[in-house]
């Protein structure tokens, strides 16, 4: 889907049209649903921590004044929800935003539709870098879009995203 098609959806949303809504949120859900995952113990409570995001998203659609910025301010709400869930569980001791949800669940393979080989490597980043390479490349946002969700200026998430580039090089194991 085009950003001029979820502008028009975002919008449609905002007036009350509900197929508007459900169109958002086939689009969104899956993604949505890999990003929590790759941060719980279970793939039930991402379930449930997304749907959460989609009900607070419903009530606070008229809210968003620029119909732009819904995909990072949808991601943002669900680090934010995530983080809400680590700090009621104790997980996490009250932290800057840039280094919640700790790396101690991570997803499995079936968890997350990528290439089997990427995974394990992006293990490897450092957590401000996966974090970055996972919103940019895998939820596809855009750098203004990620340093949003991140609440980083735009030249962090592009010097982030050539470290993580340069990192993954060096381990992605060459078959030449």
């Amino acid at each position: 889907m085009h950003d001029a098609e979820i502008e028009l959806l975002v919008l449609a949303f905002q007036e009350g049209k509900r197929d508007a809504f459900a169109f958002l949120y086939r689009h969104f859900y899956p993604g949505m649903r890999r990003f929590a995952a790759a941060r719980l113990p279970d793939a039930n409570l991402a379930d449930d921590l997304v749907q959460n995001v989609w009900l607070k998203v419903n009530q606070r659609i008229r809210a968003l004044d620029d119909p732009r910025v819904f995909r990072s301010w949808l991601y943002r709400a669900l680090r934010w929800e995530l983080l809400d869930w680590h700090k009621a569980k104790g997980n996490q001791p009250h932290a800057e935003l840039t280094d919640e949800l700790t790396d101690q669940h991570s997803a499995t393979p079936s968890a997350v539709a990528e290439p089997p080989a990427l995974l394990p490597l992006l293990q490897q980043l450092a957590k401000t870098e996966r974090d970055v390479v996972e919103l940019y490349y895998l939820h596809e946002l855009s750098v203004h879009e990620t340093a949003l969700v991140l609440q980083l200026p735009e030249g962090t998430v592009k010097s982030r995203l050539h470290r993580a580039r340069q990192q993954l090089k060096a381990l992605y194991p060459d078959d030449n």
